[in-house]
């Protein structure tokens, strides 16, 4: 599972943990399966978050933080 860190307006930041992160119109969830389903780590109102990074481990062992962009909303709208 990936790391992301959730940073805030207020400018509060949270380390978590998680398998898929996933939007609606109006927050962002991580989640993570659970039983053959999905359970929620954690989810917060969009327009409260600054900033989202995950962390990926290079080829020597160290981490790096890099910027995550939010994902396309589930059941959004289609441009045909």
């Amino acid at each position: 599972m990936a790391y992301y860190r959730i940073q805030l307006n207020d400018g509060t930041s949270h380390t978590l943990q998680a398998a898929r992160m996933r939007t609606d119109a109006r927050s962002l969830y991580l989640e993570e399966p659970v039983a053959g389903d999905w359970r929620e780590v954690f989810s917060n109102p969009i327009i409260d978050i600054d900033a989202i990074q995950r962390r990926f481990t290079e080829n020597d062992g160290s981490q790096t933080w890099l910027p995550e962009y939010l994902p396309a909303p589930v059941g959004g709208v289609r441009a045909w």
